[in-house]
Parts: structure tokens; sequence; C-alpha cells
């Protein structure tokens, strides 16, 4: 039983930084209708970028954490201003934004690691440390560890707070209009242009984030970039997209999939298990377990 448990609440919790990642794809996709694939190298840049100020340059976490945020929320910008409308002469090609996103992942992955990497045995890890001061405690056989169980409550607030945005502020009505209907918001008067920007940078500030907050599980390493979009590309679809509360319940459930995979099975089949998940999930509902259908450009 207790093994069960631990395999539960281990699920969450890895679940959630897939949720916190999967809802960044979920709000650029259904603003602009274009996936970013270098979503998940903003989650590395967070870490990365993290760790170095925090702990290499000593300074104060919460100056850490608005940094990492600020700089993952440009990069964001930029890449909707270069890759995607320096794209738009093309007849906004789908297939294109794809390529062009993908770019910008090498890119950011190539510069971190020019960066990160200092000599032939330096591999692009750091190892982070935790942030939050309370020692584990254990309840019968289940080892509860703070720095994990602070992971799920980040990941709702963090979706919470997005979606009251989007409920209760001017801009969010507006990027809800542009997820409803781009054309129509267009005719209305909205300024897409500026709330694509606006998308892409709230998806940078999410994975920014995520990045951080989730160091002291994954590490920072300049290779976690493609690995942590797939896994938030499978949760937000499984959840649903382009819905908010979509990643964090894909997530969730992804998470949880795979650790009984990890304790029953074989851990080296995770991500076999994953993608059987997904295409489950997408053969009883096409647009995921609470997602609709979208228009795309």
């Amino acid at each position: 039983m207790y093994r069960f448990l631990d395999a539960v609440i281990r699920g969450i919790q890895t679940g959630s930084i897939f949720g916190l990642v999967g809802l960044g794809i979920n709000v650029v996709f259904g603003a602009t209708g274009v996936f970013n694939f270098a979503q998940g190298d903003m989650v590395m840049v967070g870490g990365m970028l993290g760790v170095s100020l925090w702990v290499a340059s000593g300074l104060p976490f919460p100056l850490a954490v608005l940094v990492v945020i600020v700089v993952a929320g440009a990069i964001g910008g930029a890449t909707e201003l270069v890759a995607v409308r320096g794209t738009a002469r093309f007849r906004q090609s789908t297939v294109l934004w794809i390529i062009s996103t993908l770019g910008v992942s090498i890119i950011i992955e190539a510069v971190t690691t020019l960066l990160a990497v200092r000599h032939n045995s330096d591999n692009g890890t750091r190892s982070f440390p935790d942030y939050v001061p309370w020692h584990s405690i254990t309840i019968g056989k289940l080892l509860i560890i703070p720095q994990r169980a602070v992971l799920f409550p980040i990941a709702l607030g963090a979706t919470a707070l997005i979606w009251f945005c989007f409920q209760r502020t001017l801009w969010g009505r507006g990027l809800s209009a542009m997820a409803f209907d781009r054309e129509g918001a267009a005719m209305r008067g909205l300024p897409v242009g500026r709330l694509a920007v606006l998308a892409f940078v709230i998806g940078g500030v999410l994975a920014g984030f995520g990045g951080f907050a989730a160091g002291p599980i994954t590490q920072a390493s300049v290779t976690l970039g493609f690995g942590i979009t797939l896994q938030g590309f499978i949760a937000a679809t499984i959840g649903g997209i382009p819905e908010l509360w979509g990643p964090i319940l894909g997530g969730v459930i992804l998470g949880i999939a795979e650790q009984f995979t990890t304790v029953y099975w074989d851990a080296s089949f995770t991500n076999l298990v994953a993608l059987g998940l997904l295409l489950a999930v997408l053969l009883v509902r096409p647009n995921g377990i609470i997602g609709r259908q979208v228009r795309t450009l």
C-alpha cells in the first residue's frame, strides 16, 4: 500500500513540472496557433540561469527568481517577433513555424552550452540546491520531501493566477478572444500583434519560473530542453489544448503513469507508456480530456 501511495505522490510531484511546461504551451498555442518548440529550452534557461545567479553569484533568492522571469519572458517575446512574425511573409505556414521555433530551441541550447561548459569534462549539468528550508517528514513508511511537495501547489497557483488574469483583466480577455477567433478579434480592433507577443512572454515567464521551481528535482542541465518540451506537450494534449486547466490535469495523469511504470515495471519503458497513454486518450477524446476544438491560423 505504501509503495502505491508513494508512486502516486511522486507522480503528482513530477506531473506538476510537466503541467507548468504544458501551461505555457497552451497559452501560446491558444492565442497564436503556434506550438513553440523552444518552450522546454526556456525551462532549461530558468534552471541554468537560476543556479548561476543564486548559487554561483550569490544573488539573493527573490532577485534571482525575478531576473530569471525577466530573461525567460524576454526570450519568449523575441521568439514571437523573430521566429514567428519574422516568417509571416511566407503565408504563415505552420510547418515553417515549427522549423523556426525548433531553430530557436537549437540556438538557445547552443548558446547556453557555450556559456556553461568550461572544459571537455564539463557535461553542462549543475547541482541545484533545495530552496525549501523544511526537513523531510515520515508518515508511516511514506517519506514526504517538502522540496518536492511544494511543486503541486506552485503549479496549481500558477494555473489559477493565469486563469484569473484571463477572466478578469483586459489583456487576458483579449488573449481569450484571440484563442477563440483571432480573425474576429482583429476585426473588432484588438491589437493581435501585441497580444501575440504577450502570449509568448507569458509562456517564457512560466517556463523560466518552472525551470527555477523544479531545479532541485530536475537539476540544471543544458540537455533538459527537448525532453521537458515533449513531456509538457503530452501533458497539455492529454489534458486538453488550449484549456488552461488541462496541462495540470494531464501532467498529473502522465506523472502517475510514469511512476507506476518505474515502480511496477521498468523505468526504461516510461516514454513508451507516455506515448501509449497519449494515443489512448486521443482515441477516446481527440481534443483531450477537457479540451475543445480550436481554430488555427
